[in-house]
């Protein structure tokens, strides 16, 4: 059994995931503000603009995700640095994400976690 094949695919799953929640609560958040009318305020305007950029943010990791796994067009990275810089990438995304969206917990990297 490949430990390291199998450490790198579940790291790629958790990062998968949290792309995937963050894509669908912020989708949430867009028509909970169309749906209410408060898209078309300026506060509602400003948030929908937030919310628009976290989206591309996340589609941003989302490609970086399909790069990691070699879905891509670009070939996967083989590297360890190459691999590192990816999730480095991701989890600025992923914070840039949060921050506009209004997510103001700090959720752990999945790139720094215990036993990695």
């Amino acid at each position: 059994m490949d430990l390291q094949g199998a450490r790198l695919e579940r790291r790629l799953e958790m990062y998968r995931a949290r792309v995937t929640e963050r894509l669908r609560t912020n989708r949430a958040a867009v028509e909970a503000l169309y749906a209410g009318g408060n898209l078309f305020s300026p506060q509602g305007t400003r948030a929908g603009r937030a919310l628009l950029r976290a989206h591309q943010l996340l589609q941003r990791a989302h490609g970086l995700l399909e790069q990691l796994s070699g879905d891509g067009v670009v070939p996967a990275p083989r590297l360890p640095e190459r691999i590192d810089e990816h999730y480095r990438e991701l989890d600025t995304l992923l914070a840039r994400s949060d921050a506009l969206s209004g997510r103001h917990h700090r959720a752990a990297s999945v790139a720094h976690l215990p036993g990695r």
